[in-house]
């Protein structure tokens, strides 16, 4: 296949290919062929950054690199991530998952959107095009993601209309305003509507039925927030792609994976959807889900092509996914089809990592001072605006709702618990692992506070808080104690955005994101650094989270279900209203 970009060059890359002249780089070893799930002995020839050869033979080339023992695979793409998760910016990010082998990814940036809006779109773009990863965009559809929540920006038809002008952008975010698309809300048809003939992802957990019919009657093609079975199939059959999540908190392969194995892998892929920089550097980015995938018994060329050619065919990208004549020669070389070790990485033809290490291009600039502006205002914040009390009674025993974690998943429970008043006021109660938690509206300075209860951290001192917090990123807190969350989110206006830990009147640790309160420019090693310090002091005073923020920063999308917490309050979503902290 010729892509209309290299017509220039056909008579070129033909010679090339027939011997007249000579290749760029020819490689050689065993090739994984996603189109026959086959694995052979041969060689790929390079010109012009292109694939133009792939053979028994070799060709005459001004370079050759042999891996006898070793696999040549498709670079790896991504379909479906928020970069800003990692706290990276896109262009350090790619130095972070370009040594794993990844050459590609789609981003929604919903993220920087919710606090930025058109404004922080536009710099993730920008700063995507200081990298030789291929970052494609899709345009947040749903900035707030509720009228439950508030956003600092929003992004309606006229942003969409100006992001579309892009040429990095691949069509509509995920949907996650379900019940809008249902019930016919004019705003999010028209954004629908608007990006006609582009893809369109999907965000509808446990959307079933007729109310799943009518979603993708849309034209709502993918949805990765599937954890069962049942959902998958029941989507599959409605022709939509079901896009397999292995993040850092999200984790639904080991479950999910068993569907291909069931004959059903034309409609799926692999993605990470959220994924820190420390799990990026320890364990791997989608380097790491095909390790999983083949652990849980998927034939490893099956895995292979659900982070090359399907991501690939779903997306239009006609140069990418294959290794064959005219694709892009992005390019990966692991050490077995179990462990996937990259040794090499190709980007167009050129290395760009070996054996782990970024050898890429590296072009550093400060982002601009818009994008560094104050952006957290707590407003007039007093301590007393943390204590819960009742509307009417002073003491006894009350009934609450409190939210509860769920290991390994973002979805939440729904826990009734009978809790004691003191006063009036209804306190954390240690024993039982139930601890305040609180988000602070932080865009306008309105003071405005939700409160409530959640069970699954087992903090047992001090407090933790987050400008993470999605999708509109107010902050968001959680501890045992008013002192301490009042220390934590105080800390966090004056850091402008992060992640702050106290303990007994006193901060232990803080992690600045001058970006948004979502990113910063340092690299991935010395975040992770950071991360680990972090965790490791809220480790201390008891949390048993193995990644404590990011679990935090879920709590606040009142569009997964079931309990969520925004600035408004409690918030039961899949009925998408705000309900009471007391139960009558």
């Amino acid at each position: 296949m010729c892509g209309r970009w290299h017509m220039e060059f056909l008579d070129n890359l033909i010679d090339a290919c027939l011997g007249a002249l000579p290749l760029d780089l020819l490689v050689f070893g065993k090739i994984v062929d996603v189109y026959r799930n086959n694995i052979s002995e041969g060689y790929i020839g390079i010109k012009n950054g292109l694939i133009v050869y792939v053979g028994s033979k070799p060709k005459r080339a001004r370079e050759t690199i042999e891996h006898p023992s070793e696999y040549i695979l498709p670079a790896y793409i991504d379909g479906h991530i928020h970069i800003e998760s990692s706290l990276m910016t896109p262009s350090t990010f790619a130095k972070a998952v370009i040594p794993r082998g990844t050459c590609c990814v789609i981003a929604d940036p919903h993220e920087i959107a919710n606090v930025m809006g058109l404004e922080g779109v536009k710099f993730m773009i920008n700063d995507a095009k200081r990298s030789p990863l291929k970052i494609y965009f899709m345009i947040p559809s749903c900035v707030p993601s509720t009228h439950l929540e508030t956003s600092g920006a929003e992004i309606g038809l006229m942003e969409i209309k100006k992001l579309k002008r892009f040429k990095q952008i691949m069509g509509l975010g995920e949907v996650m305003n379900y019940w809008g698309v249902i019930k016919k809300d004019r705003s999010i048809l028209e954004k629908i509507k608007t990006c006609s003939g582009m893809i369109i992802d999907g965000h509808a957990p446990g959307l079933k039925g007729e109310e799943l019919c009518a979603y993708a009657l849309a034209g709502i093609t993918s949805d990765h927030e599937v954890t069962s079975i049942d959902e998958a199939e029941e989507k599959m059959s409605l022709g939509m792609w079901i896009m397999i999540r292995e993040g850092s908190t999200a984790k639904n392969l080991s479950k999910l994976i068993k569907i291909i194995s069931k004959g059903c892998p034309e409609r799926s892929m692999l993605v990470t959807d959220d994924r820190h920089s420390g799990d990026i550097l320890n364990e791997g980015h989608l380097d790491h889900c095909l390790r999983r995938a083949v652990e849980e018994g998927l034939d490893p060329v099956d895995a292979v092509k659900m982070v090359t050619l399907k991501p690939a065919e779903y997306f239009g990208l006609r140069d990418l996914g294959g290794l064959s004549p005219g694709k892009s020669a992005d390019i990966v070389i692991v050490n077995n089809l179990k462990e996937f070790k990259a040794s090499v990485v190709l980007i167009n033809g050129k290395i760009t990592a070996k054996n782990g290490l970024y050898l890429g291009i590296s072009r550093p600039a400060a982002p601009p001072k818009k994008i560094l502006r104050k952006i957290v205002n707590i407003g007039a914040f007093k301590p007393k605006d943390l204590c819960i009390k009742h509307p009417s009674r002073m003491k006894g025993k009350v009934k609450v709702r409190v939210i509860g974690l769920i290991k390994d998943q973002i979805i939440t429970d729904e826990i009734h618990c009978d809790m004691e008043l003191v006063n009036g006021e209804v306190k954390p109660d240690l024993e039982r692992d139930i601890l305040k938690i609180c988000v602070l509206e932080r865009h306008e300075g309105t003071g405005r506070v939700g409160k409530g209860f959640v069970m699954g951290f087992n903090l047992k001192e001090g407090a933790f808080a987050s400008t993470v917090a999605h999708d509109s990123h107010n902050i968001i807190a959680v501890g045992t104690n008013d002192e301490d969350l009042y220390k934590a989110i105080i800390r966090l206006g004056e850091i402008n955005g992060g992640l702050v830990v106290a303990s007994r009147g006193k901060i232990l640790k803080d992690l600045p994101l001058p970006i948004a309160g979502l990113m910063t420019t340092e690299d991935a090693f010395k975040i992770s650094e950071k991360m680990e310090s972090l965790e490791e002091a809220v480790s201390k005073l008891g949390c048993k989270v193995k990644s404590p923020f990011t679990a935090l920063s879920f709590l606040s999308l009142p569009v997964i279900p079931k309990l969520r917490i925004t600035d408004y309050g409690l918030i039961d979503a899949k009925k998408s209203k705000i309900v009471e902290l007391f139960i009558p």
